[in-house]
């Protein structure tokens, strides 16, 4: 059994502090100049935190690489319900980190596999990803890698399991508008990280928790994929500790 890393956290904002710690000193120490970033409303919290440390001059993004983990197929940038424009609200237009250097998936490409393709010229780019972090879903996803996806992915066109779908239905305006299908970073790419975070938050999260400190790796729980990474950190609410 895999023995992990895993610091729990009192509430939301004690996990939202120590997420940005970790993020901080890593950037701080100069082992991290390309980062993979999550949304959801887990990371909300993490990215107030940076944002502010950045406006305050504790910390900088100006020689970081951003890359963000997966956008919905369909949906363009100025969407207000797309990643792209998630990201940019809570992290990227409130930080130092130069336009060129933020790449972010275009759900709106013309061809999404060549968009996947260009996705990993640009991480390969940067020498691939020094720190992922992610957030946990309900299914056990991690980006858009849903149960049974293979692990030996990179950047791929995904169709969205339907537990991931109405988990997103209340940021939609009726069931038929939740995009089916997703693009996002493999799980290939995420366990090449030579750091990852996990975040994990909220009751629903408790099965897909209890998968991953089992120990064991599990294709119906794609989070076990991270299991024996050798710098895997996991963030997590004391409400999701085993009784």
């Amino acid at each position: 059994m895999t023995k992990l890393n895993v610091t729990w956290a009192a509430d939301r904002a004690a996990m939202a502090k120590l997420a940005a710690n970790h993020v901080s000193a890593a950037l701080l120490d100069g082992s991290v100049t390309s980062l993979a970033l999550p949304t959801g409303d887990t990371p909300i919290g993490m990215y107030e935190e940076l944002s502010q440390r950045c406006q305050r001059g504790e910390i900088s993004f100006g020689d970081t690489t951003l890359f963000n983990l997966d956008e919905y197929v369909g949906m363009s940038p100025d969407n207000p319900r797309s990643y792209h424009a998630f990201m940019r609200r809570h992290l990227i237009d409130r930080i130092d980190a130069p336009e060129d250097q933020v790449n972010l998936l275009r759900g709106d490409a013309s061809d999404a596999d060549e968009e996947c393709r260009a996705f990993d010229r640009a991480i390969a780019a940067a020498g691939g990803i020094d720190l992922a972090v992610l957030g946990l879903g309900a299914n056990g996803h991690i980006a858009f890698n849903e149960p049974g996806v293979a692990w030996d992915l990179d950047t791929h066109v995904v169709a969205l399991d339907e537990r991931t779908r109405q988990a997103h239905r209340p940021n939609f305006p009726d069931e038929v508008s939740v995009p089916s299908t997703g693009v996002t970073m493999g799980i290939n790419t995420l366990r090449s990280a030579r750091k990852v975070l996990l975040l994990c938050a909220g009751e629903s999260k408790r099965e897909a928790m209890a998968a991953l400190l089992s120990g064991r790796e599990d294709p119906a729980w794609p989070v076990t994929s991270l299991l024996g990474h050798s710098d895997l950190v996991i963030v997590a609410e004391e409400a999701l500790m085993p009784s």
